[in-house]
């Protein structure tokens, strides 16, 4: 049996190697529009980190302030910590001091 083609095989083969090469061409215009595109965005993000860590950095008078709470702070704690062990010193039924003197 003879199966009749509707076109030339030289046609066939011309329209597959164009349509190959027009796929060819398509994905590497993807390909560099993708990589130009993450490239970007990868360079905006870095830009904008840069940006905020500099001009949220303190300046003197701030770092000063920041220090001077902090040393407060601790100092609170501090008094605080020894008020509270005077307190468990002082709070026994006699009132006496505990000795913290371990014996050898």
């Amino acid at each position: 049996m003879n199966i009749s083609h509707l076109i030339e095989p030289t046609v066939k083969y011309y329209l597959f190697s164009s349509l190959q090469s027009c796929h060819e061409n398509r994905v590497t215009i993807y390909y560099y529009v993708l990589n130009i595109g993450v490239f970007l965005l990868f360079s905006a993000i870095v830009v904008y980190v840069l940006y905020y860590c500099y001009n949220n950095k303190l300046s003197p008078y701030e770092k000063e302030q920041k220090m001077l709470r902090d040393q407060s702070l601790i100092l609170s704690k501090i008094r605080l910590y020894q008020e509270d062990l005077q307190d468990r010193r002082m709070s026994n039924i006699t009132n006496l001091p505990t000795v913290e003197a371990g014996f050898r």
